[in-house]
């Protein structure tokens, strides 16, 4: 898969990602991992969507289609910032979310030999994580988790070791892109709080993520497809080499191919 210099994505540390978050890493030269923010209490840093048990009907449109793998934590506070978070580990939570996973997918066609192994290396590394500082490292391992063999290589910088002093968020990316020496910010689409004009007076042109999600079999037929759902569905159903040519990037903007 192709690398596109100068093309920037900045996410907050997630729990073993989906789809879209690799599409955007699929497009970047680099990944800013936003680790200098605040902890959201129910925000999708410490959690994972996850699929329901199976056998359980979905419920009404209008309610949610999936559950939550939640890691937990060690005192935690409303204003503390997701890089000094500690994980609990007066729980046994790697086993419990490990076995969780195996008894959701486990007789889905491609978990055992696409996603099991890397589990299992994860979740043992992952119990051995003490301390403040532990939630990062552990959420950063769960994100780099299927960049191999999803053909992607991006270059991970953290936002707590650029200049963060601009007083406006979108001002804030834009600098950090200025900085990196990066001319596009590409951005998810759920990045509601973006304004053009920083990233204009920057020089920084500003793409918006047009991933269209496939459908694929999650092995309840007759039933909606769910979206959102963690890469570990997706890897537990879909053949690795598909899911690649999925994050191929489209020609559009400057991932448009250059002239024959």
């Amino acid at each position: 898969m192709s690398v596109h210099p100068g093309v920037l994505v900045a996410e907050q540390p997630h729990y073993l990602p989906w789809l879209d978050f690799y599409e955007q890493v699929a497009r970047a030269d680099t990944l800013l991992v936003l680790d200098n923010v605040q902890w959201l209490r129910r925000g999708w840093q410490r959690r994972a969507r996850i699929a329901l048990p199976p056998g359980a009907p979905l419920p009404a449109p209008t309610e949610p289609a999936f559950q939550w793998l939640t890691i937990p934590l060690e005192g935690a506070h409303r204003d503390t910032h997701i890089s000094e978070l500690a994980l609990d580990t007066g729980q046994p939570w790697t086993r419990k979310h490990l076995a969780a996973l195996t008894m959701l997918y486990g007789r889905r066609p491609y978990f055992r030999t696409q996603v099991l192994p890397r589990l299992e290396a994860f979740y043992e590394e992952a119990a051995k994580e003490r301390g403040p500082g532990s939630l990062l490292r552990t959420l950063l391992a769960s994100m780099a988790l299927f960049y191999e063999p999803l053909g992607l290589k991006p270059r991970v910088q953290l936002a707590s070791t650029l200049d963060r002093s601009h007083p406006d968020k979108t001002g804030r990316l834009a600098s950090y892109c200025t900085q990196l020496g990066m001319d596009t910010y590409y951005s998810g689409v759920g990045s509601v709080y973006l304004k053009p004009g920083p990233f204009r007076d920057a020089g920084v042109r500003l793409l918006w993520q047009r991933f269209r999600y496939p459908a694929y079999d999650q092995g309840r037929k007759g039933e909606r497809f769910v979206m959102g759902l963690s890469i570990v569905d997706v890897l537990s159903n879909v053949p690795v080499d598909e899911v690649r040519q999925w994050l191929e990037p489209s020609p559009w903007g400057p991932f448009a191919k250059p002239p024959a």
